[in-house]
């Protein structure tokens, strides 16, 4: 090849990678963002709201008020949109709202048109700059960018991009949360049933797991921060699930001479301690486990089965990594302020305990006929004012129920 024709090879090459990574112009949404304004004048937006901002994953959430009932929120996801837009747009998406959180999943699709991680990070600092010079009060949560089945060719400059984001977050004090590694499965690719038929978009179920991320983050944290401040200790027997384990603050000394850890996380149901099993029980490697969970899924209207459900998928994910490992799992209490329930909840329960006979690895601890009085009724003086969580008598009871199956 002549010096000529390198050249203009040269100069074809480089026009092509120019236009394919050339901004694109942000007014292309300008429908979009006008469509959000006539929403706004039919119907004034709630103050300290929660906004969830960015691309399509954000727009096509449907079920996101009713995932997060207790919280008055805007969902201002413009489908096809880059972080560079979500950005140029701040001020009329986000800042006029002025919210008390936003949480901001976008830089795919930059990533995908040819950017750089290094100009999805920029435009990540121009919307925190916009967003904290105009609101220095409001929180801001970065949705990691998420792998995709469609777009796994793209992988390795979604993880540099969501590197350099974490590192920018952890500076300006902004939440990352880390959803990537919890859409992945056991081979290290993205979990097919998390994804609708384009292999880009999330299922139902995908919106489970940013629930749980967005829900338990700060918690899973924490965890992480205890076991720097401390050494967890060897193959130790776990207890994880919601309020009534991690209210449980007499644990190490009701069980003397047992390396047991608490790592429950209160409001957490049975898929909460699914999704990050890996985090909070298959790290430490632990002999057993023992779990309860299941009153909050009943509570939040899932089924006994999706409870079910919920729990042999939890087992699968610790056994596929731990084998030998013991788990235990602790009946739905009867709770006075749930007393509505109960019929569901003793499904639940009784849909696990015949599934504990199935595995020699599994045992079902019934706290439930400890916990009631001669008429049948939960026994009144073992509760806190809330009539949901148990007071030392409460745990007393458990202590000695729990106490023998531990290993």
């Amino acid at each position: 090849m002549n010096y000529r024709h390198f050249t203009v090879l040269f100069l074809l090459l480089t026009s092509s990678w120019a236009q394919a990574v050339k901004p694109v112009d942000p007014a292309r949404f300008e429908k979009d963002i006008q469509a959000f304004a006539a929403e706004d004048a039919a119907k004034t937006p709630p103050k300290d709201v929660t906004v969830f901002v960015g691309a399509s994953n954000i727009r096509r959430w449907k079920s996101l008020p009713e995932r997060f009932k207790n919280t008055p929120l805007l969902n201002r996801g413009f489908g096809g949109s880059q972080l560079s837009d979500v950005a140029f747009f701040a001020d009329r998406c986000v800042i006029q709202y002025k919210p008390k959180q936003v949480y901001l999943n976008a830089g795919g699709n930059d990533l995908h048109a040819g950017k750089t991680p290094e100009e999805v990070l920029a435009s990540f600092e121009e919307f925190v700059t916009k967003v904290r010079t105009a609101l220095p009060k409001t929180a801001i949560s970065f949705i990691s960018i998420p792998p995709s089945p469609s777009r796994w060719s793209e992988v390795q400059q979604v993880k540099q991009a969501n590197a350099l984001i974490a590192a920018s977050c952890e500076k300006h004090g902004v939440v990352f949360i880390d959803v990537f590694s919890l859409l992945l499965g056991a081979d290290g690719q993205p979990r097919p049933e998390l994804y609708v038929e384009d292999k880009l978009h999330f299922s139902e179920a995908g919106y489970d797991v940013i629930t749980s991320a967005i829900r338990w983050q700060k918690a899973i944290l924490a965890f992480a921060k205890k076991d720097a401040d401390k050494a967890p200790p060897e193959n130790p027997i776990v207890f994880t699930g919601s309020s009534s384990i991690v209210k449980w603050k007499s644990l190490e000394e009701d069980f003397p001479g047992l390396p047991v850890m608490n790592r429950g996380f209160g409001g957490s149901e049975v898929f909460d301690s699914f999704n990050y099993a890996h985090l909070t029980v298959i790290k430490y490697k632990p002999r057993q486990v023992v779990m309860y969970a299941g009153g909050n899924d009943i509570n939040g209207g899932k089924t006994p089965q999706r409870v079910f459900a919920d729990f042999k998928a939890f087992v699968a994910k610790v056994h596929a990594a731990l084998p030998e490992c013991r788990i235990c799992y602790i009946s739905n209490a009867p709770n006075p302020s749930r007393w509505k329930l109960i019929d569901k909840m003793i499904e639940a329960s009784r849909l696990v305990e015949e599934y504990t006979k199935t595995d020699k690895r599994l045992q079902f601890i019934n706290v439930y006929p400890h916990m009631l009085g001669a008429d049948g009724k939960p026994k009144p003086d073992i509760f806190v004012s809330d009539q949901l969580h148990m007071n030392s008598k409460g745990y007393v009871i458990w202590k000695a129920v729990v106490g023998p199956y531990l290993k």
